[in-house]
C-alpha cells in the first residue's frame, strides 16, 4: 500500500488560522464506559465479494477481540453485535441505495462521515437514528476523559451499525499548548479508554482545534485525519449553524474520497444541527453516486498505507 505522504493533503494552517473547532469547550460531554465490540471487520464494507469476504473474516475477529478484552470495561455484550456488523461487510453499503427512498446510481465514489467530541447517550444516539435509518456508516473520533459506563450502550449500537472508532485526544485543550511528554499521553490515554470501551485501537488521530503548531506530529504515533468541515459548532461559525448552512457548506465542498468532519455532540447548541442535516446530505450524496464508507476503509479501499508519520492534516484521499 502506499504511503500517505504521496497523497494530496491540506496543511494544517489551512484550517488552523480560520476555524476552531468545538473541542477547547469547557462544557463536560457525558460519557462512555465499557461496551462495544469492535467494527474493524467493517473493511469490507461495499465493493467486490473478495472485499465482503475480508469484512466477514475481520468482522469476526473483531467481534472476539471486543469480547475479550471488554470485560474489564463491560464491553462483552457489544462485541458480538460488533463481529456480527464486521461479518457482514459493513452492511448498509453493500447496497447502492439501501435505506433511502428512490434508485440511485450504482455508487462509484467514496466519502466518509466522522464525527467529533463524542460520545454521549442522548446526542450521539441521535446520530446515530440518522445513520441507521439511511443504512450507512461512520467513524466517530472519541474524547477520551469523556468515556464512561453511561456511554456504553450507545457505544455498542455504534459498533452494531458498523461505525468505528477513533481518537480525538484525552481532553479538548489544543496539542500545541501541552508539553512534548504531554502530548504523548493525551494520545495513550485516549487510546487506553477507547479500547477498554470498545474493544477497538484506533487508527487515526485527530487533534482539537485542528491545532498541530509546532511540531505535534513528532509526539504522535497515529495519523492526523482533518475533513472538510461542516461549521456545525457555533465556535467555528460566529453564530448558531443552521440546517441549511451545514448542508449546503457539506453538498458544495465534497468530492470523491472527502473525509467529511461534523460533530455528533454540541453542548452549546440546542437543538442540535447536525441530525437534520444528515437527512439532506445522504440521500443528496448517495444520489449522485457516492458510497459511504468509515474513514478505515476510506484508505483501505483506496489502497492508501494509514500507518504513516502524522506530520499532515488529511481532509481527501482521493482516487488513484
Amino acid at each position: 500500500m502506499r504511503n500517505l505522504r504521496t497523497w494530496s493533503v491540506l496543511a494544517s494552517a489551512l484550517f488552523l488560522g480560520a476555524l476552531g473547532c468545538s473541542e477547547d469547550s469547557d462544557d463536560p460531554s457525558p460519557s462512555n464506559g465499557g461496551t462495544a465490540g469492535t467494527g474493524a471487520g467493517t473493511a469490507g464494507s461495499a465493493g467486490s465479494s473478495s472485499a465482503g469476504a475480508a469484512g466477514s473474516s475481520s468482522g469476526g475477529s473483531a467481534g472476539a477481540a471486543g469480547s475479550s478484552s471488554g470485560g474489564s470495561a463491560g464491553a462483552a455484550g457489544a462485541a458480538g453485535a460488533a463481529g456480527a456488523a464486521g461479518a457482514a461487510g459493513s452492511g448498509g453499503d453493500a447496497d447502492a441505495g439501501a435505506g433511502d427512498a428512490g434508485n440511485f446510481p450504482v455508487p462509484d465514489k467514496l466519502v466518509a462521515l466522522t464525527f467529533d467530541d463524542g460520545p454521549d447517550p442522548v446526542l450521539t444516539g441521535a446520530v446515530l437514528d440518522k445513520l441507521e435509518v439511511h443504512d450507512v456508516p461512520a467513524s466517530f473520533f472519541l474524547i477520551g476523559s469523556q468515556i464512561d459506563d453511561g456511554d456504553a450502550a450507545v457505544l455498542a449500537r455504534a459498533a452494531a451499525l458498523g461505525c468505528e472508532f477513533e481518537n480525538h485526544s484525552n481532553g479538548f485543550v489544543g496539542m500545541s499548548t501541552l508539553a512534548p511528554a504531554a502530548q504523548s499521553q493525551s494520545e495513550a490515554d485516549a487510546n487506553a479508554a477507547i479500547f477498554a470501551a470498545t474493544g477497538q485501537t484506533p487508527a487515526f488521530f485527530r487533534p482539537p482545534n485542528l491545532d498541530i503548531a509546532g511540531g505535534v506530529g513528532a509526539n504522535i504515533t497515529l495519523p492526523f485525519a482533518s475533513g472538510l468541515l461542516g461549521l456545525d459548532f457555533p465556535a467555528q461559525s460566529g453564530g448558531d449553524p443552521t440546517v441549511e448552512a451545514v448542508t449546503n457548506r457539506i453538498l458544495n465542498g465534497v468530492q470523491d474520497g472527502t473525509i467529511i468532519l461534523l460533530h455528533d455532540v454540541q453542548p452549546d447548541l440546542n437543538p442540535q444541527v447536525t441530525p437534520d442535516a444528515l437527512d439532506n446530505i445522504i440521500p443528496a450524496l448517495k444520489s449522485q453516486g457516492y458510497e459511504f464508507v468509515t474513514l478505515r476503509q476510506l484508505f483501505t479501499r483506496r489502497g492508501v498505507a494509514f500507518d504513516a508519520n502524522p506530520d499532515t492534516l488529511i481532509q481527501v484521499v482521493p482516487p488513484q
